[in-house]
């Protein structure tokens, strides 16, 4: 993966002058582009629809935009934000349908269909080429469309390029659809997944048989069973600024949840606050009482998490008789006094967290026990604003944060800063902790973050703001970005500000749950290591990772990444107390 990387970025700065990416189709979104309709979904897709029996091929990177979303049947349109023609020619990779004017990617100026390609009804995608030397000077814009529910109705389309050459070369595709990599050998417990050799592959529970749904964190308690935090409340909620902008700029002016819970009272005639408020978050307990190695107990150990700020539940970790789970607006600390299996005693740690509706999965994150003995935890982008027990005041409503508290729940403190979507906090054997970030959707990498007493990251919202909601700010064009153009995301370099920390590795396209080996137990191979999932929606291309990471001056850096395990949609990992 590593190596792929730094591939592409070599290839994009020998790309001739006259020569710009305009759309690579990365990323947990579409950018500025107008989704109707049902079959483009809600992001680019890596390599596999679950509704087609074989994955796409040969497009570019680790994903691409396609139409297969509910299969041959769904319809749908992608339109790209307008923009001025600048270089004689436009190519792409195209793929899937061949009806013209149906599944077809079409250039419109003046609202009319100039050019048009469509596919050759397969799934390896091609170059195409549309040469529009004159329509140099013309505001146009590109539409994919999905209007065919026959066989091959749908399409498929990555990597759009602005240039003067046509015959571009395009970056390869980083998986190549394929879940298989050395070393990973299958298995037949779940078809499709592969593991590491010597290694074997249990379901522990299911939906049918223990209820569970929608998991999204685990940690086990002191006699070994297993909590685990389901959402039921995602984008259904807990909202995204993407389906709801009408209020996008209500949203950025608010700087504290009392703001958010006045905007949701300002648009209530368009979403009815009791929309927000039917469905709760769950935290599962599931143990196997008899003790035969098979969980034969499910209960619900809390729940009620469904006022109007309530966000996702995206984090548990249980340490001495108390359960720390993350769920905006607050941290909670729950415990099980009388043993019934349920939490009868719950205290607030911290709220003030989601000043912001933003992007939905920028939420508190997961917690780890800090080699000081403090419980460490990470909050994205949707922001935070509070004023703590002891009287001190954090305020950071447009970045990501990571902090820490005593197990007791006091002494919350702030320490790294500019962040956009950390995904919980792990440390090596020597105490340094790492988060992995995710993208921004503007042909960025999910980045290995060095977190470290104040530092800055550099994220700031305006740069999602500027970038996917332009328009909804009052800018006709998308300006300069400079999360981008001073190349704020990548490894460290002369471009720089000097008062960032940069990344110091880029590994995942849609990282999740983080966690560290222990250091005793299961493979010697993975000594040292951190495991980080992949999560990519389908279980084709999602996985877990295994990196390791190690002085490089005053920095980090990584080494020996691979494949953990692969064909698995995982949102979280740990190492149970066997």
């Amino acid at each position: 993966m590593f190596r792929t990387i730094l591939a592409t970025l070599a290839l994009s700065t020998t790309l001739p002058a006259a020569t710009r990416i305009f759309q690579k189709f990365e990323g947990d979104g579409f950018d500025g582009w107008k989704v109707e309709g049902a079959a483009f979904g809600l992001a680019p897709v890596a390599g596999k629809n679950l509704e087609i029996e074989k994955p796409w091929t040969a497009y570019s990177d680790d994903g691409l935009a396609t139409s297969a979303h509910g299969g041959d049947g769904a319809k749908g349109r992608l339109s790209s934000p307008s923009f001025t023609i600048e270089e004689p020619y436009i190519t792409f990779l195209i793929a899937g349908g061949d009806y013209a004017g149906k599944t077809a990617a079409q250039l419109l100026i003046d609202g009319k269909v100039v050019r048009e390609s469509v596919g050759k009804r397969s799934l390896r995608c091609e170059p195409a080429v549309w040469d529009v030397t004159g329509f140099v000077g013309r505001k146009a814009e590109i539409r994919l469309l999905d209007d065919e529910s026959q066989s091959w109705g749908f399409i498929g389309v990555d990597h759009i390029i602005f240039t003067d050459y046509p015959n571009q070369k395009f970056p390869s595709t980083t998986r190549q659809g394929a879940a298989f990599v050395d070393g990973l050998t299958t298995t037949n417990v779940v078809a499709g997944v592969n593991i590491p050799a010597h290694s074997t592959l249990k379901i522990e529970a299911t939906f049918e048989a223990q209820q569970i749904t929608s998991p999204t964190a685990i940690t086990f308690d002191d006699q070994g069973r297993i909590l685990v935090t389901e959402t039921h409340r995602f984008r259904q909620g807990v909202e995204d600024d993407r389906d709801r902008l009408y209020w996008y700029l209500d949203d950025l002016a608010s700087r504290k949840t009392s703001d958010r819970q006045a905007l949701h009272e300002k648009w209530k005639d368009k979403l009815p606050r009791e929309k927000l408020t039917e469905k709760s978050e769950i935290i599962r307990r599931l143990a196997d009482t008899d003790n035969d190695g098979k969980i034969d107990e499910s209960k619900v150990f809390a729940d009620g998490f469904n006022a109007v700020l309530d966000g996702t539940a995206a984090g548990a970790f249980f340490y001495e008789g108390s359960l720390y789970f993350a769920c905006i607006p607050k941290i909670w600390m729950l415990r099980d006094t009388n043993g019934d299996g349920t939490a009868d005693e719950r205290k607030v740690v911290e709220e003030g967290f989601g000043v912001r509706v933003s992007l939905s999965g920028h939420d508190l994150n997961g917690f780890t026990l800090g080699p000081d003995g403090r419980i460490y935890g990470t909050v994205g982008d949707r922001g935070l604003s509070m004023i703590t027990k002891e009287g001190v005041t954090y305020d950071y409503p447009n970045e990501g944060a990571a902090f820490r508290f005593e197990p007791d729940g006091s002494g919350f403190e702030v320490f790294h800063t500019g962040l956009r979507n950390p995904k919980e906090i792990a440390f090596d054997a020597l105490g340094n902790a790492f988060s992995v970030d995710n993208n921004s959707d503007q042909g960025d990498a999910a980045r290995v973050v060095y977190l470290v007493e104040g530092g800055d990251s550099g994220w700031q919202m305006e740069h999602q703001a500027m970038h996917s909601f332009h328009r909804e700010i009052g800018l006709k064009d998308r300006p300069p970005s400079r999360w981008m153009d001073e190349k704020m995301w990548e490894l460290e370099n002369p471009a720089q500000p000097a008062f960032i920390l940069p990344p110091c590795a880029h590994i995942t396209s849609g990282p999740s749950g983080l966690t560290a080996n222990p250091g005793a137990g299961f493979l010697e191979s993975e000594a040292g290591h951190f495991l980080i999932c992949d999560y990519r929606g389908g279980s084709a291309n999602s996985g877990v990772w295994s990196f390791a990471m190690k002085p490089k001056g005053a920095s980090m850096e990584m080494y020996d990444s691979r494949q953990f395990a692969w064909g698995i949609a995982a949102t979280d990992v740990e190492y149970s107390w066997d």
